[in-house]
């Protein structure tokens, strides 16, 4: 056996194990041999020994060499996700990782287009701008990579993507190389991305009940953790029939869950087995060191397009309902009407500003006992494009919402006091609590007095009843310096809210105006006569005048009258209209 043949002998064995010839023979053919069987050296007879000492650690260096690149690419293989596919996109390598991650097996995916992968984005720019630099440019990408699995389920990858190009710089085929960084990425942004791929979802939203006030009581890394420990709990305790699998915490207590809609859902079961979850949860406590904290949860659940605005309009819903788990469907339908709605409803308060279509129309109050028109009050309407006289209650709540509020109340005023010159009597004007906490409605009320001086004792100031009023003080300042001026005092809607005595005892009033919804049922609901009777009773002790709303009949009449009742003011005796319309002298 020559030594070609024991070198054979040896690969067939091993490929691995290093080989340095050490011949005299310096053939053609020795040297083909010893090329083609891989040997790591050759060293020619005598035997130098610092050249075959360099030699042999030569070998080592290479054998080390290649064993941490050994173990580089298997610590990347198993770590990292590494797929290839060539220049027409179609996948021809996926590692075990990547498989992992996808939920595909690698025969699934084998042969297949990358797009199988992709979520669709809102532009393809994204992906135009990827494959440009890659296949174009043959340059590396790096970059955020949004994936769907076998599931229909998101994830990122920071991903680097090579084109591999061979000695004609040709692209033979790209490699991509990435990291799962889902935990990274802000779950709003997830649940964002999902609803995106997701047009028709179930999506059921929940909120920490005492939320804000868990913000004032502990510190921000608390907090955090309270709301991670709560997700878990309330994923832990989600019914798998409902089909949930993952939980998104989004921001200031807020959790969502979500899936594909499906037609075929038992819509009611749904409801049903939520409604039990949610009180499940609102038993539990979660402890946090040495403390258990009892969380409360109110429930929004919506399904369909739209489903997480549709949502969140619930859990708003929610909270001015006092409930505490809504069907939220169609809300954010319902919200863009109502948007549209009041948009043209500010297009009409606008265009009749400025057109000076914010008129006035005058209802008397009659003296009940000599059926005499003693006063009128001012009740503002409007003239639409189509002259049709609008009430109040079609825009004034819409004008508090901008900027034409007090601009309307000007307006009354000034067409209230104008009113002085053409009638002899009394003249009523509605002021809000709004009106009165608005320092220049105020100025102005005070100016038109000075103005008007000689008839100011005629006119008199409905105050409307509202609890939103902040500072008393003002207002009962501004009362007084009005009524130096012979200004009377009316205390509107008497009966409807909860501080009726305080305000009398606040405003100290010249009339009472017994509120419409005692004086409509008068007739047939005894606790609405014996109500008005105890008013009128307590109104002529303290010397207070009373007048009636809403007197729409004659037998009505006759029960005010019955009763003591100074004054009557509704369509029995004349329904509101301009001030021509009435025999005013």
């Amino acid at each position: 056996m020559n030594g070609s043949d024991f070198i054979k002998m040896i690969r067939d064995i091993n490929h691995e194990i290093p080989i340095i010839i050490l011949s005299i023979d310096i053939s053609n053919k020795v040297l083909c041999d010893s090329i083609n069987y891989g040997i790591q050296g050759y060293l020619q007879k005598p035997i130098n020994g610092t050249l075959l000492l360099e030699k042999i650690n030569n070998v080592k260096n290479e054998i080390h060499q290649k064993y941490l690149t050994k173990e580089y690419q298997n610590i990347t293989n198993s770590s990292a996700i590494i797929s290839k596919v060539n220049t027409e996109g179609i996948i021809t390598y996926v590692n075990e990782v990547f498989c992992s991650i996808s939920g595909y097996k690698k025969e699934e995916l084998i042969g297949q287009s990358y797009s199988i992968l992709r979520v669709q984005e809102k532009s393809s720019l994204f992906y135009t701008i990827l494959w440009d630099k890659i296949k174009n440019k043959k340059e590396i990408w790096n970059g955020i990579l949004k994936q769907r699995n076998k599931e229909e389920e998101l994830y990122y990858l920071k991903t680097t993507i090579q084109p591999i190009i061979d000695q004609n710089e040709e692209i033979i085929e790209f490699i991509s190389l990435s990291v799962l960084v889902t935990e990274m990425v802000h779950p709003q942004d997830q649940l964002n991305d999902y609803l995106k791929q997701q047009k028709d979802s179930i999506l059921f939203l929940i909120k920490i009940e005492e939320f804000k006030y868990l913000e004032h009581s502990f510190t921000e890394k608390i907090t955090k953790k309270l709301q991670q420990l709560f997700a878990n709990e309330l994923l832990r305790h989600m019914p798998e029939e409902c089909g949930f699998s993952k939980i998104y915490l989004l921001n200031k207590g807020e959790f969502a869950f979500v899936q594909k809609y499906n037609e075929d859902l038992d819509e009611k079961y749904i409801i049903q087995t939520l409604k039990r979850f949610q009180r499940k949860v609102n038993q539990e406590k979660i402890k946090i060191g040495i403390v258990d904290y009892s969380l409360s949860i109110i429930c929004s659940l919506a399904y369909g397009e739209d489903s997480l605005m549709n949502a969140k309009i619930g859990l708003k819903k929610i909270f001015k309902s006092k409930k505490n788990f809504i069907v939220a469907n169609n809300f954010l339908e319902e919200l863009t009407r109502d948007a549209n709605a009041k948009l043209n409803k500010f297009i009409m308060l606008k265009t009749a500003i400025d057109s000076y279509n914010i008129v006035s129309h005058f209802q008397p109050i009659v003296n009940n006992k000599t059926r005499k028109i003693e006063k009128y009050e001012s009740l503002v309407r409007l003239i639409d494009t189509e002259n049709n006289i609008v009430s109040p209650y079609h825009f004034l709540e819409i004008a508090k919402e901008g900027q034409y509020y007090h601009t309307i109340t000007s307006i009354v005023l000034q067409n209230s006091f104008q009113a002085l010159f053409y009638i002899n009597i009394d003249i009523s004007i509605n002021l809000s609590a709004l009106d009165l906490q608005d320092e220049s409605t105020r100025d102005y009320f005070i100016l038109l007095l000075n103005k008007y001086k000689t008839e100011a004792h005629r006119i008199t100031i409905e105050l409307v009843e509202d609890e939103s009023i902040q500072d008393k003080q003002d207002i009962q300042k501004f009362i007084q310096e009005v009524k130096n001026y012979g200004v009377k005092i009316a205390l509107d809607d008497f009966g409807k809210g909860f501080s009726n005595f305080a305000r009398i005892q606040a405003y100290q009033p010249n009339y009472i105006k017994i509120d419409g919804s005692l004086i409509r049922n008068i007739e047939q609901d005894s606790l609405s006569r014996d109500l008005v009777e105890t008013i009128v009773f307590f109104a002529k002790k303290q010397k207070i005048k009373t007048i009636a709303e809403y007197v729409e009949n004659e037998n009505i009449y006759k029960i005010l009258l019955e009763l003591g009742i100074d004054y009557s003011q509704g369509h029995y005796f004349g329904k509101a209209g301009l001030l021509k319309e009435f025999n005013l002298r």
